[in-house]
């Protein structure tokens, strides 16, 4: 999963296209934010108009990583470019729709840990005694608990954007029961710590250019400027890469979860709707691990197509072979049979007869 999810970057007929394009969106995320927020400080209203506009980009790339997310579903070997920008838009607006409401408990725990530091820090006449010790405590549940909710979102968001991306329902990437669920299962975990890996890990590889671009400034200081912005322009191409290769391996990781909750698979021709049929494995879909069912040997029945045997056939333990009656035993066939044989269309195999 990790080679594969590490290749697919570059499998696309117009990869050098879709890299530069997702970099070009990348940088303007990280720009266009510095810019809001400076707008947001000067003039607050200002910035809350034009928040749609500035978050533009960062709906366009959350929408085409839930592409990527849906062709590791579907065990696709490469992924789509950049095309129809209004979809794109569109699943980008509702994966931000389906995030802020997965954050509201941490909002909360937010909310409690600065409210009671803003407390203690005015000191307002009678903040004393027991006052200021539920106040630290308050603190302290803010803190902790924010804390452990962060793991607990960076675990489960990539599971709730795997829902969301086979059925097209926020729904049911709200539904906290499924999302649970296939995030327990083993495949999830394997193929979100190969997501957590590439995150971390990719971005690292940049650092020892980083610091030969700042021991040049001794020799040079231009050198080093230019080293130095080079490596940050660089930066934005590997992490729009490692977010892509991520999302790849946490919806490759997905699809036997999704297969055991029956979720019903999106069709793109439908515009965002679901299909309502039964998500079904891609072609080449081989799981990590077998079930335990299989494991174990346990409730595992024989598949009746092919386990019946006739109860005039016998089995031999060492060679396996069957004998079946002498065809005199058989009955012979009543002449509405035969008429409907003889009246066929069809050819069994060549005339001998010509």
């Amino acid at each position: 999963m990790l080679s594969e999810s590490l290749r697919v970057p570059f499998r696309a007929d117009d990869w050098i296209g879709t890299i530069l394009v997702g970099w070009v969106l990348t940088l303007l995320v990280w720009v266009v934010g510095v810019f809001w927020v400076i707008l947001l400080i000067l003039s607050a209203p200002i910035g809350g108009l034009l928040l749609p506009l500035f978050a533009l980009p960062s709906l366009v790339l959350r929408g085409y990583l839930l592409t990527v997310v849906r062709a590791g579903i579907r065990g696709e070997p490469t992924v789509d470019s950049f095309v129809r920008w209004g979809s794109l838009v569109r699943d980008g607006t509702r994966s931000t729709v389906i995030s802020a409401i997965y954050l509201l408990p941490a909002a909360v725990f937010c909310g409690l840990a600065l409210g009671g530091g803003v407390a203690t820090a005015v000191d307002p006449e009678g903040l004393e005694g027991a006052i200021q010790a539920i106040t630290a405590l308050v603190i302290l549940f803010g803190g902790f608990g924010l804390l452990i909710y962060g793991l607990v979102y960076l675990y489960v968001r990539p599971a709730a954007r795997a829902v969301f991306a086979s059925t097209g329902s926020v729904r049911d990437a709200l539904d906290v029961r499924r999302v649970v669920r296939l995030s327990s299962t083993a495949d999830y975990i394997t193929g979100w710590l190969i997501a957590m890996g590439i995150l971390v890990v990719g971005p690292t590889l940049l650092v020892p250019l980083l610091l030969v671009s700042l021991a040049s400034a001794v020799v040079s200081p231009p050198l080093a400027f230019v080293g130095v912005l080079s490596t940050i322009l660089l930066g934005f191409v590997l992490l729009f890469l490692c977010r892509l290769s991520a999302a790849y391996a946490t919806g490759r990781a997905s699809t036997t979860g999704l297969i055991d909750l029956s979720v019903s698979i999106e069709d793109p021709s439908l515009d965002g709707r679901p299909t309502g049929q039964t998500f079904e494995p891609p072609e080449n879909f081989n799981p990590a691990e077998a079930p335990v069912a299989v494991q174990t040997g346990r409730t595992v029945r024989p598949d009746s197509s092919t386990a019946v045997v006739s109860s005039d056939a016998t089995v031999t333990d060492d060679d396996s072979t069957q004998t079946a009656n002498d065809e005199t035993d058989t009955p012979a066939p009543d002449a509405d049979s035969e008429n409907e044989y003889t009246t066929d269309k069809f050819i069994w195999g060549p005339d001998d007869t010509e």
